[in-house]
């Protein structure tokens, strides 16, 4: 009787039947502080993780501060165009309807977000400070945010 150098056996079933019918995983995400710009340590040195609003506050945070087809890892629907629109020499109304097409479009990927309005603007040289409403599935939040021609913006959230 020759004996197998490698023993054959059934492998068993792991997956139930039933397991591809669960709902997914409860998303979450690291907390962002806004007034230290860093996210949130606990005392162990690791990043709180919050519930499904701080994820979609992340999200669309990530998503604002992202200068879209610029990053290769990310695909065409995410990020804004808001860098060129600054840096153009278009009249303030046009540059301004540009900037809330710009946010309206990326939020709106987003099955979560229901309603991007309220803009306003503050222009100082080159510098834009926007402010506008967003309503999504876990409420509405005011977001401020600010862009000039090179500099990096950034992003605050308040509740409405």
């Amino acid at each position: 009787m020759a004996e197998t150098l490698y023993p054959a056996f059934d492998t068993p079933i792991i997956i139930a039947e039933d397991a591809f019918d669960q709902q997914p995983l409860d998303v979450v995400a690291p907390v962002f502080n806004m007034e230290t710009v860093q996210l949130d340590i606990n005392g162990v040195g690791q990043a709180v993780i919050g519930d499904e609003k701080d994820a979609y506050r992340f999200w669309v945070m990530k998503c604002l501060l992202t200068e879209r087809y610029q990053y290769p890892a990310y695909s065409s629907d995410f990020g804004v165009e808001l860098a060129n629109i600054v840096r153009s020499f278009h009249d303030r109304g046009i540059a301004e309807s540009e900037i809330k097409r710009t946010i309206t479009e990326a939020l709106m990927v987003d099955a979560r977000t229901k309603a991007v309005d309220s803009f306003a603007f503050e222009w100082k040289g080159d510098n834009v400070w926007i402010t506008f409403q967003v309503e999504s599935v876990y409420g509405t939040e005011f977001y401020e945010m600010t862009k000039g021609g090179e500099a990096i913006g950034t992003v605050n959230i308040r509740p409405a």
